[in-house]
């Protein structure tokens, strides 16, 4: 018979970990998912950048980035903004949007008309995820509808991270 005591029970009758540690019971480390945690070989994806708010009707790219060969990767927060007069937040005269390949990330349909500003540069606004893969061009445009251009600005911001691309199993992702 054991002389070693039992482990004291908490509220609810659980034992802490250190404790069952301490009765010899094995802890198994927990890697959450790398959608929702950079894995240990992570690289920063931080992109920052202004640009002249383009003429009447044109567009311009506020960030353009190319995911390199290797590597898939996560965007977490995002940011655009306007600086500057003669635009009234979410009129519809200044439109940005967040591209993947030319259309918006799979699953997040809501970035191709974006009417204001989500959060700033300074302060991106933290978001569900989407998913970057090797070879994608990931975009930032800004819109100009109906803004006479004066020298204001658009800026933006992209951030996440990019993980090597043989870290994610085949079953790691729908579709």
């Amino acid at each position: 018979m054991s002389t070693r005591p039992l482990p004291r029970r908490h509220a609810g009758g659980r034992t802490s970990m250190s404790e069952q540690e301490g009765a010899g019971l094995r802890v198994q480390p927990v890697r959450r998912p790398i959608w929702i945690d950079p894995p240990d070989q992570w690289e920063n994806v931080d992109l920052v950048n202004y640009v002249n708010l383009p003429a009447m009707g044109a567009q311009a790219n506020v960030i353009k980035f190319q995911v390199p060969i290797g590597h898939n990767g996560i965007i977490k927060k995002v940011a655009n903004n306007f600086v500057g007069g003669g635009w009234v937040e979410g009129s519809g005269q200044v439109i940005w949007q967040i591209l993947v390949d030319g259309a918006p990330p799979p699953g997040s349909v809501n970035y191709d008309l974006i009417l204001a500003s989500l959060g700033s540069p300074a302060n991106p606004v933290e978001i569900a995820g989407f998913r970057i893969v090797e070879n994608q061009v990931l975009t930032l445009v800004v819109k100009n509808v109906a803004v006479v251009a004066a020298g204001q600005l658009s800026g933006g911001r992209l951030i996440g991270y990019l993980y090597p691309r043989e870290m994610e199993s085949e079953s790691s992702w729908l579709g």
